[in-house]
C-alpha cells in the first residue's frame, strides 16, 4: 500500500466526527471516497492534507508512519489537495501559480523566470493542456484553473493527489477532460483520491470506493463489486424510491400567475417568453453559457433587461430590484451559495431570518432574539438540519445543510414564486431526495417554482414542463411526457 491509516479519530469542541478510520491507498488506483454532507469524508481528506492535526490514530506513507500536522507537512510527503473551487492567484502568470512556493532562486534569490516557464510548459504538455505558461490566471476558466492546480501538484512531485467535488463547477465536456488527465495520473502511478456526490462519475472513472456515514468508514469495495444502490444504502442508512413528476390539484386549473413575454438583455439573452402556472413545477435546461442564471435574475430585479415586459397575475411589474420582487412575492435561490446565497460568518439563525426583518423587530426597528430563535428552529426542525445550535456560524455547516438554510430563509418569506437555480448542486443523495420532497411540497401547495438544473435526470423527476435554452434563446418547451435526456439534448445544442 501507498498509504494507509489505523484508527484515525478527530473531534471538535467534544464532538466526534472520525471515529476509528481504517483507510488504504494504492499506487496507481482512483479510490472514491463518498457520503452524506457531514458523513466525516472531508474531515477524513482534511486530515491527509494537513489542514486538520487526527485526535487519535496514525498515518503510514510507504509502510513508514508520518505526521502530517500542515498543508506543508503534506505536500513535504507527496500529498497534494485539490479543492472544489480553485486556489488560484489571478494577478499571477501560470508559472507562477505552477510552481508558488517552490521557486528555485539563484544564489542572489532571483527566480529562473525562463526555467520555471520551460519546467511550466513540460508539466502542461505532460497532461494535455496547451496554455501559455507565461499567461496571467484571470480570464482563464474554471476548468483550466482547475487543470493548472493539477499541474502545481506535478511540480512538487506529488504521489497522492485529493480530488475533492472537482467536477462540480465544470461542463460535460470539461468533466471528459479531466476524467482523460486522471486517467494518464492513474497510468504515470499516481494514487488518487477522488470526492464527488455523482455516483455515475465515480463509476466511470473509480476502481475501489470507501463510503462514509457519520463520521464512521462502512465499507470499501470494488466499484464493481458494488451497485449504485448499495452505495446509496450504505450512505444514508436506507433505500431511496425512485422520484416521478408528481401532479397536484392547483394545475388542474392551469391558472397563469407569471407571464413573461419577450424579454432581452443584450449580450446574454433574447426574445424569452414563457408562463408559470400556480402550482407547476416549470424546468429550465441547458448547457452551461445557455442564458439560464441571467434569465432568473432579470426576473428576480437582480439584473436589468433591456426589452420586453413581465406580467404578475396579468399585471405588467417592474422589479428593479431583489427587494421589490420580494414585496412582490418572489424568491431566488442562487446558484452560487457562498457568494450569493449565505451571510457567511453570521449565525444560522439569523440566515433564516435574514429575508423578513419586519417580522422579527419591534416597533423601533431592534431585532427580537426571541423572535429570530422561534422562526428558525420551525425550519431547523422541519428539514433536520444538523448544527450545535442556531447561534452556530452558518460557514461552518456542510454545503447540503447551508443549501437548506438558504431554502428555509424563503420559504419563511412565504414565496408565491420560487426561482431555484441548481438548488441541489453539491449535495449528496440524501440531501438531494429530501430537496426533491420540499420541491414537490411547496408546489402541491400552489407555490410556482422555476427549476434550473444541469442534471437531466433532475429535471425530468420534478418538472412538469421544461423550456430549454441555447446560447441565450429558447428552442424548445417540452411537456414532461414527451421530454427525455435525449429530447433536450437535441435542441439543447441545436436551434
Amino acid at each position: 500500500m501507498l498509504l494507509y491509516t489505523k484508527n484515525i479519530g478527530k473531534t471538535f469542541s467534544g464532538v466526534n466526527v472520525l471515529r476509528e478510520v481504517d483507510f488504504n491507498l494504492e499506487p496507481g488506483e482512483v479510490h472514491a471516497v463518498v457520503g452524506e454532507n457531514g458523513a466525516g469524508k472531508s474531515t477524513f481528506v482534511k486530515v491527509l492534507s494537513g489542514v486538520y492535526t487526527p485526535t487519535e490514530g496514525d498515518i503510514f506513507l510507504d509502510n513508514t508512519q508520518v505526521h502530517i500536522n500542515t498543508p506543508i507537512a503534506a505536500q513535504k510527503n507527496g500529498i497534494s489537495l485539490i479543492h472544489q473551487e480553485p486556489q488560484s492567484f489571478s494577478h499571477l502568470s501560470v508559472a507562477e501559480n505552477i510552481f508558488m512556493g517552490h521557486m528555485d532562486g539563484s544564489n542572489f534569490s532571483r527566480v529562473k523566470w525562463r526555467d520555471i516557464n520551460k519546467s511550466s510548459e513540460k508539466i502542461l504538455s505532460s497532461i494535455g493542456l496547451e496554455i501559455d505558461p507565461k499567461n496571467i490566471m484571470e480570464g482563464l476558466s474554471i476548468a483550466d484553473q482547475q487543470m493548472i492546480e493539477i499541474a502545481g501538484a506535478l511540480s512538487k512531485n506529488s504521489k497522492i493527489l485529493i480530488m475533492d467535488e472537482p467536477t462540480s463547477p465544470l461542463t460535460p465536456n470539461e468533466v471528459g477532460k479531466l476524467f482523460e488527465i486522471v486517467k494518464k495520473l492513474k497510468d504515470q502511478g499516481m494514487a488518487i483520491i477522488f470526492i464527488s456526490h455523482r455516483l455515475e462519475e465515480i463509476r466511470a472513472i473509480a476502481d475501489r470506493v470507501t463510503i462514509f456515514r457519520d463520521g464512521d468508514l462502512i465499507t470499501t469495495q470494488k466499484i464493481n463489486d458494488i451497485s449504485n444502490e448499495e452505495i446509496i444504502k450504505s450512505m444514508i442508512g436506507r433505500s431511496i424510491e425512485e422520484i416521478d413528476v408528481k401532479e397536484n390539484e392547483y394545475l388542474k386549473n392551469n391558472e397563469t400567475i407569471l407571464s413573461v413575454n419577450n424579454i432581452s438583455q443584450f449580450g446574454n439573452f433574447k426574445n424569452i417568453s414563457f408562463e408559470l402556472k400556480k402550482g407547476e413545477i416549470l424546468g429550465f435546461a441547458g448547457l452551461v453559457g445557455a442564458g439560464r442564471t441571467e434569465v432568473a435574475k432579470a426576473i428576480f430585479g437582480a439584473e436589468n433587461f433591456d426589452e420586453g415586459e413581465i406580467n404578475l397575475k396579468g399585471k405588467v411589474i417592474s422589479n428593479k430590484s431583489p427587494n421589490e420582487a420580494i414585496q412582490k412575492g418572489f424568491a431566488y435561490v442562487p446558484e452560487d451559495r457562498k457568494q450569493m446565497g449565505i451571510f457567511g460568518s453570521v449565525a444560522v439563525e439569523d440566515n433564516i431570518t435574514s429575508a423578513i426583518p419586519s417580522e422579527i423587530s419591534n416597533k423601533f426597528g431592534l431585532i427580537k432574539a426571541t423572535s429570530v430563535t422561534a422562526k428558525s428552529a420551525e425550519y431547523i426542525n422541519k428539514f433536520n438540519i444538523v448544527l450545535t445550535s442556531g447561534r452556530q456560524l452558518i460557514q461552518e455547516l456542510s454545503g447540503g445543510n447551508q443549501q437548506k438554510c438558504i431554502i428555509s430563509k424563503w420559504l419563511l418569506s412565504n414565496p408565491n414564486i420560487l426561482i431555484l437555480d441548481e438548488p441541489t448542486r453539491g449535495v449528496d443523495v440524501g440531501v438531494k431526495a429530501e430537496m426533491y420532497e420540499i420541491i414537490n411540497q411547496l408546489a402541491a401547495m400552489g407555490t410556482a417554482i422555476i427549476l434550473i438544473s444541469s442534471e437531466l435526470p433532475e429535471i425530468l423527476s420534478l418538472a412538469h414542463r421544461i423550456v430549454v435554452m441555447r446560447e441565450g434563446q429558447i428552442t424548445k418547451i417540452l411537456d414532461n411526457k414527451e421530454a427525455s435526456q435525449e429530447t433536450i439534448m437535441k435542441f439543447a445544442i441545436s436551434t
